[in-house]
């Protein structure tokens, strides 16, 4: 039976006090079985940005967390050794939000994406929001610079905590990215690609079997065919 435990992939939402964690932090952080668990903060994606870190480490205190580490990897004397210790350690793992290559780059880097998948098969709890979601996911898109197309775009591996390829808070261009990102991942894979998209407000929550529950906002789910534009497959009402 596997050890793994569901992951919470939250939106985000700008403009809330809670950044749009609540309550799916408290819930991520009851999954552990802890009375006051240990967290891993993963700021990566922000370039460990102090004021970002240090608001979401009180979050994840109010929402119940005892101790929270943040061994940072984007200073001069990275902790890579510290950040690899926690992941051995803790009891749930946030990714907090920023810019999702950015943050990759930094994990790939530092050599640690084996550690997160042995965190999460010895039975971490995995959470994440905004780009520490979409890391969380499969796969996500990227272009040469601002100015190229969809033809010249490619999909690049993020840290696979859970199956399928995410786009966070995109309601407001009618989750462009995610459609770019499932038409160019149909043309590399020559079959039907898929993504999903969390809401701002919203969260996904995918246990272990790959079963996938809406959470506060119900969360629609793309997909394109090779040389098809990409289209909207259906979406998942909200369970709770």
């Amino acid at each position: 039976m596997s050890a793994r435990k569901a992951t919470t992939l939250i939106g985000g939402k700008f403009g809330s006090r809670h950044f749009g964690t609540k309550p799916y932090l408290a819930e991520a952080l009851k999954r552990t079985g802890k009375d006051r668990p240990e967290v891993l903060y993963v700021g990566a994606a922000s370039g460990d940005d102090p004021t970002f870190g240090t608001a979401l480490g009180a979050l994840l205190t109010a929402a119940g967390a005892g101790r929270v580490l943040w061994p940072k990897l984007a200073s001069r004397r990275k902790q890579t050794s510290r950040m690899r210790q926690a992941l051995a350690d803790a009891d749930l793992v946030f990714v907090g939000g920023g810019d999702v290559e950015a943050g990759m780059d930094l994990l790939r880097g530092a050599g640690l994406l084996d550690d997160f998948h042995a965190a999460a098969d010895r039975g971490a709890v995995f959470a994440g929001m905004s780009a520490g979601s979409i890391m969380l996911g499969k796969r996500w898109i990227r272009w040469p610079n601002a100015d190229s197309g969809d033809n010249e775009a490619e999909t690049y591996e993020c840290l696979g905590i859970v199956p399928v390829a995410l786009d966070t808070h995109g309601e407001g261009d009618g989750w462009g990215e995610a459609q770019s990102y499932v038409a160019v991942r149909a043309r590399e894979l020559g079959k039907k690609a898929r993504a999903y998209g969390v809401p701002s407000g919203g969260a996904l929550v995918i246990d272990h079997r790959g079963r996938i529950e809406a959470h506060g906002v119900s969360a629609p789910v793309f997909e394109a065919l090779p040389k098809r534009k990409a289209k909207l497959e259906e979406t998942l009402e909200v369970t709770r």
